[in-house]
């Protein structure tokens, strides 16, 4: 209900190198590397399989918790290493897979349960969540407007054939501006000077074109920035900080009491090397050769961000089971 599988194919067609796969539908050879045997010489070749496929690029996995749990322990390596080992019918590799992972999974039963942790909400072990740099939580809460829209939005596209709204209205616009030039011939300049800064404000907010975000992200994969000395230990500092709050928060135990989704939201040393990670891409952005602390403070804002998507439901559940004890109490 919140246009996940749209979201990844879309992603998926816009990257450079984007490949787009489902949990049901992939097996662990499919996702790494298959052995097969060529038919005309008989001789066993390797072919790669999906994360291979997008090496310098992304892989988009839906229905991520339909896999079988033997298919999922081969995405284990890719996702840690970043290389894809085989060794099968003599064939002894290693390939490179130094693609980003971006997965969707539903929560069991079709809904998110509150009382429950991540883990036991989508049947995924907490050894491969773990390996996730950023993990968002994103809820279909009922909202009179958004659904409004949602609904006037997807009854709009079948009304017209899959025409998107922005076409339309961009025709539309066009034609009642023409109609308007012809008929006010006598503006005067200030009316002329707030339709001009109205039209700015328009132009602003629209979407960028697809072709222009690809083209952009080609020219900042070309940038490999690196840690400048200066940042590096501001990074060990802000990590060991992080450490001692979260060590403080939790009372030195790995489940945190907020329903028991500690083991996806401590700090460990993945999340260090996720912030690298992160740190690094922002500085693509800006097409620098050198990562600035200003990409670090974003970079940890994004992973406190991600772990407080996943605290606030059962801190939100937590603070209903209070409310709900105090009824009854004053009952």
């Amino acid at each position: 209900g919140v246009a996940k599988s749209q979201l990844l194919k879309y992603i998926s067609s816009v990257a450079p190198r984007g490949v787009y796969t489902t949990g049901r539908g992939s097996s662990g050879v499919g996702l790494t590397a298959a052995v097969i045997k060529d038919p005309t010489t008989g001789d066993m070749s390797l072919e790669g399989g999906a994360l291979v496929l997008a090496d310098q690029g992304i892989c988009c996995i839906d229905e991520f918790d339909k896999m079988e749990e033997s298919d999922r322990v081969a995405i284990h390596e890719v996702m840690e290493q970043q290389t894809v080992s085989v060794a099968k019918a003599g064939i002894v590799a290693t390939l490179n897979a130094r693609a980003a992972v971006l997965a969707a999974a539903n929560p069991l039963y079709g809904r998110y349960n509150r009382r429950k942790s991540l883990s036991e909400n989508i049947a995924l072990p907490n050894s491969l969540l773990s390996r996730f740099d950023l993990m968002f939580l994103i809820l279909d809460v009922a909202d009179a407007d958004r659904d409004m829209a949602l609904a006037r939005h997807v009854t709009f596209v079948h009304r017209h054939n899959g025409v998107t709204a922005e076409v339309v209205s961009d025709n539309e616009d066009d034609a009642e501006e023409n109609k308007s030039n012809e008929d006010s011939n006598d503006m005067s300049v200030d009316d002329a000077s707030t339709i001009s800064r109205n039209n700015n404000e328009t132009a602003t907010a629209k979407a960028l074109d697809p072709l222009v975000v690809r083209e952009y992200i080609s020219m900042a994969r070309k940038y490999h920035p690196m840690v400048h000395p200066d940042v590096a230990p501001y990074i060990v500092e802000a990590y060991v900080s992080l450490r001692i709050q979260d060590n403080n928060h939790n009372g030195g135990n790995n489940t945190s009491s907020n329903g028991g989704v500690g083991d996806q939201t401590v700090m460990t040393a993945r999340q260090l090397l996720s912030i690298l990670r992160l740190s690094q891409a922002l500085a693509r952005l800006r097409f620098s050769d050198y990562v600035a602390r200003e990409d670090v403070d974003e970079a940890i804002r994004l992973t406190h961000m991600s772990r407080a998507s996943l605290l606030l439901v059962d801190a939100n559940n937590s603070n209903a089971n209070t409310a709900t004890t105090q009824r009854t109490e004053d009952v």
